[in-house]
C-alpha cells in the first residue's frame, strides 16, 4: 500500500499463527475466534479490517444470545443480545435485583473506555466479585461470577448489542486465509515453513533476518510479529533489554494458559444454543485440577466447519503450562492424560446432550505445547498480558532499547489482547516507518 518491498517469513505451512484452524475426517476445529469486535460496518475497526481485506465478502452472523449459562439445579442465564430482553429476563430471574440489573444493563447500553481505561460509571471502578456481593439471587451471583473480569463481561456485552462482535462465516482461517490474499495481490511474498533464527544487526541497527537453513535476507526494516519472549530472550538473547522489559517479563500476569477440546459428532445440534456455561451437580478433574463448570460450544451455525447434518463442538479450559511442560516429557503419560482429557469431556458433553451420546466420531486435544510448538508462544499462551492489581500493565514497548529499524507489533506488545490488537499495533508500526521515511501513509 506503501511502497514498501515486503517479506513475511512464516514457521507454519499456514498462514495465521494463532488466528487459526485444523481439519479431522471432515471437520474443522477452530481454534481463535469467539466472536470478532469490528464487523459492524459503522465501527472504526471494520474500517480497518477492510483495509488488510479480512472479510473480503464473507457473510456475518449476529448471535441474538451471546451465551447461556446453567445451573446444576436447572435455572438458566440467557445472555439476551438485546438489553431491554435481558434486563426483562434478569429481573424475572430475581425480582429482588432489579435495581442492580437496571445498573448493570444501563452500564452496557452506555459503555465507553476512556484513556484511563474508565468509562464513566460506578461499574468500571469496582470488580465482578465486589458486583455480585451486592445481588441477591444466589443462582445470579454464581452465573454472573462465570466472568471474572467485570469490564470484559460489559465490554463484551456492548459489542454484541450493536452488532459488532458477530461471527464471519469460514471462521479464523478464513479471516487469515483473506488477509493473505490481500498481502499477495499487493505484491508482498509469504515465505512459509521458514524460521528466523536471528536478526542480522549492523551497528545498532536491524538489517535483516537469518534462517535456520542459513539464508540470510537483508532489510531496511525487521518488524517482529511473533511471540514476545521468543523474539526479545530467544531470538536476539536477551541483549536489548532495560529494566522496564526485564520487570515485565519478570513479574506481570499473562492471560491463562489453555487446552481446547473439540469433538466432531454425528448429530445436529442447531436447535440448542450455540454457546452454553454448564455448572456440574459433580466436579471433574481435569489436568490434575477439579472443575466445576465447562463450556460447550457448538459451531452448528458455519456449514463451512461441519459437515451437513453434523456438529462441532469444542471447549477451552485453562491449565498450568508446568503440567504439560513436565507431562511432555514422556510421551506415553502425555498422550494418555490427553485421551482421559476427552472422555471426561466427551461424558460431559453426552450428559448435557443425551440424543448425540455415541455419536462422537472424531476427537482432539490441544494442550499448551501444542501452541508453544506449532507458533512458538511463549508458556502456551493463546493471549499477551493481563494487567492487574498487584502488577499494572498501562503500555508495552513496541522497539528495544540499543536497536534501530526493529518494531514489535502483536499481543505481546499492548496491555489488551485479541485479534483486534494484533490488526491495530501493525497498522501502527506501518504508520511509524512512514512518518520515519518522510511518507504519507496511505490505503487502498
Amino acid at each position: 500500500m506503501n511502497g514498501y518491498d515486503t517479506d513475511i517469513f512464516e514457521r507454519h505451512s499456514i498462514p495465521g499463527g494463532l488466528c487459526t484452524a485444523w481439519k479431522r475426517k471432515g471437520y474443522v476445529f477452530d481454534g481463535c475466534i469467539h466472536f470478532l469486535i469490528g464487523t459492524n460496518p459503522e465501527s472504526r475497526l471494520h474500517h480497518l479490517w477492510n483495509e488488510v481485506g479480512a472479510f473480503n465478502g464473507s457473510d456475518i452472523i449476529d448471535h441474538d444470545v451471546y451465551m447461556q449459562i446453567e445451573g446444576d439445579s436447572g435455572k438458566k442465564l440467557i445472555l439476551y443480545c438485546d438489553m431491554d430482553k435481558l434486563e426483562k429476563h434478569m429481573a424475572e430471574l430475581s425480582p429482588a435485583d432489579v435495581k442492580a440489573v437496571r445498573e448493570l444493563t444501563d452500564a452496557i447500553r452506555n459503555f465507553s473506555i476512556g484513556r484511563d481505561g474508565s468509562n464513566g460509571n460506578r461499574l468500571s471502578q469496582i470488580s465482578m466479585k465486589e458486583f455480585v456481593s451486592e445481588l441477591h439471587d444466589p443462582f445470579l451471583q454464581e452465573a454472573l461470577s462465570t466472568f471474572g473480569n467485570l469490564q470484559f463481561f460489559l465490554m463484551t456485552m456492548y459489542s454484541y448489542g450493536r452488532k459488532d462482535a458477530g461471527w464471519p462465516v469460514g471462521g479464523s482461517i478464513g479471516i487469515a486465509r483473506n488477509i493473505e490474499e490481500r498481502f499477495l495481490e499487493l505484491g508482498g511474498r509469504i515465505r512459509y515453513k521458514t524460521k528466523v533464527e536471528e536478526i542480522v544487526i549492523e551497528n545498532g541497527c536491524a538489517r535483516g533476518v537469518k534462517l535456520t537453513d542459513g539464508a540470510t535476507h537483508n532489510a531496511d526494516y525487521v518488524i517482529s510479529a511473533a511471540d514476545g519472549y521468543e523474539t526479545i530472550y530467544n531470538i536476539l538473547q536477551g541483549k536489548y533489554v532495560d529494566q522496564e522489559i526485564t520487570d515485565l517479563y519478570t513479574h506481570a500476569q499473562t492471560y491463562p494458559t489453555s487446552m481446547q477440546i473439540s469433538l466432531g459428532v454425528d448429530y445436529d445440534l442447531s436447535d440448542v444454543p450455540h454457546d452454553v456455561f454448564l455448572k456440574l451437580k459433580k466436579p471433574v478433574r481435569i489436568a490434575g485440577v477439579e472443575k466445576r463448570g465447562i463450556w460447550i460450544k457448538n459451531y452448528c451455525f458455519d456449514n463451512a466447519l461441519c459437515p451437513e447434518g453434523k456438529s462441532v463442538v469444542t471447549t477451552i479450559i485453562t491449565t498450568e503450562y508446568e503440567y504439560w511442560n513436565k507431562l511432555s516429557q514422556d510421551k506415553g503419560l502425555y498422550q494418555a492424560e490427553k485421551e482421559n482429557i476427552a472422555r471426561t469431556f466427551i461424558e460431559v458433553f453426552e450428559n448435557r446432550f443425551p440424543k448425540a451420546a455415541g455419536k462422537v466420531e472424531v476427537y482432539d486435544v490441544a494442550t499448551p505445547m501444542t501452541y508453544s510448538r506449532y507458533t512458538g508462544a511463549w508458556r502456551g499462551a493463546y493471549m499477551g498480558w493481563m494487567s492487574t492489581p498487584q502488577w499494572p500493565v498501562m503500555s508495552v514497548p513496541s522497539t528495544l532499547p540499543g536497536m534501530e529499524a526493529f518494531y514489535m507489533t502483536g499481543q505481546w506488545t499492548n496491555p489488551r489482547g485479541g485479534l483486534p490488537i494484533a490488526l491495530t499495533t501493525a497498522r501502527g508500526t506501518l504508520m511509524r516507518i512512514s512518518e520515519a521515511d518522510g511518507r504519507k501513509f496511505e490505503t487502498v
